[in-house]
């Protein structure tokens, strides 16, 4: 089988083995998240160095990816997936060497590169096996790949540095990410004319690197994944702090809803387009984050579960999707990247700036300023609809 059966049917061999991929790849990386605060305060940090560890990795993300986008439209996707996702694997050996917060810095940023030409690569070259019609449909269920590793990861994680101690977690990330890269192997690829590819890798132009255009969607996911990224980084923190057992079952939960709602925002958004599933997104993020502001026990934090989970199961593809459809298929690389130059900045600065204000302000007032941003979202939405319409 090649590229051209995605023309015919969603479901094909190319479209799965995908999925398989990008499950791998984020089980690999999500089950460290909640670790590496910790982590990090193990080997002498703060918590405002912990929070500068966790962040350091989106903000790398969204240096590099511009230049993810730029490669992935030139060179050889299959080629690109397989050596970037090597280097992801062997930076989570890195990690369980560090013997300081330098290293742990430096293999931190290799992780950030490595994760982010990866995961760009691999969301552009899925859209290769999707029927044009049902690239929304086709996001959305790529996604699932983040779901399934969200609803066990994170909290694997946790349960597995609790029992038997913080290098089992990265020696298990190594091995997920590697079968990732076994399965990379095989996936069959054809790769676009080789003369028309060489003469278009010296013609560089701004757009190759950024769209412009797609300037508002990458605010939004910005301002959206600002709470996702104080919540991936201190949620075993807060645990801790108000005495909230078991905290890592928000993963558990929030990624069982997604997994529910997720196959249908795709339909949704090609059908009947964004604004439907944008203004509902930021509204339940919105209530997510003041409940978890003021969240006391289990039961709270698993009702911030579900709302942000909703939420974000219909407005990132959304987003996403709606981005690659601007730019269509030659522009692919560069529509992804700039959606996920966004999506990064907001993981990034929710983790940096979120533990700043942590340790001066307390997670409560973090939490109410992820509550601001996502209004903010609401405002700045509106007015583009405005401006559209017009």
């Amino acid at each position: 089988m090649d590229q051209s059966e995605g023309e015919l049917n969603l479901w094909n061999f190319s479209f799965i083995l995908m999925l398989m991929i990008n499950s791998l790849i984020f089980t690999g990386f999500t089950m460290m998240t909640p670790i590496l605060p910790k982590y990090t305060i193990s080997l002498g940090a703060t918590m405002s160095i912990a929070g500068l560890v966790a962040g350091v990795f989106a903000i790398t993300s969204v240096t590099i990816r511009p230049f993810a986008g730029f490669a992935t439209d030139r060179f050889n996707k299959k080629h690109l997936l397989i050596v970037s996702t090597i280097f992801l694997a062997l930076s989570a050996l890195g990690l369980k060497t560090a013997c300081n917060i330098y290293t742990l810095f430096f293999f931190r940023i290799v992780q950030g590169i490595a994760f982010s030409i990866s995961v760009t690569v691999s969301n552009a070259l899925s859209t290769t096996y999707m029927p044009k019609k049902k690239i929304g449909e086709g996001i959305g269920f790529m996604g699932l790949g983040y779901i399934f590793a969200t609803a066990i990861s994170p909290n694997l994680g946790l349960q597995i540095s609790t029992r038997f101690g913080f290098k089992y977690v990265f020696y298990l990330s190594f091995v997920a990410v590697m079968i990732a890269v076994v399965l990379m192997s095989i996936i069959p690829y054809n790769p676009p004319n080789k003369e028309n590819l060489t003469l278009n890798k010296f013609q560089i132009k701004i757009s190759d690197f950024f769209a412009r255009e797609l300037t508002i969607f990458a605010i939004l996911a910005c301002l959206f994944t600002f709470m996702n990224g104080v919540i991936g980084s201190f949620l075993a923190l807060l645990g801790d702090e108000r005495h909230i057992s078991n905290i890592g079952y928000y993963f558990t939960v929030n990624a069982i809803v997604i997994l529910i709602i997720r196959p249908f925002s795709g339909k949704i958004l090609d059908n009947k387009g964004l604004s439907v599933i944008a203004f509902p997104a930021f509204i339940m993020a919105m209530a997510a984050s003041l409940l978890l502001a003021t969240s006391t026990s289990l039961w709270m934090v698993l009702a911030v579960a579900i709302l942000y989970g909703i939420g974000q199961s219909s407005l990132s593809p959304a987003l996403q999707a709606t981005c690659v459809k601007r730019l269509g298929p030659s522009r692919v690389g560069v529509a992804t990247s700039t959606y996920f130059i966004g999506y990064d900045a907001g993981q990034g600065l929710g983790a940096i700036i979120g533990g700043s204000m942590a340790g001066k302000l307390g997670l409560t007032f973090v939490f109410y300023i992820c509550g601001a941003l996502l209004s903010i979202g609401i405002v700045i939405y509106y007015f583009y609809t405005l401006k559209t319409k017009n």
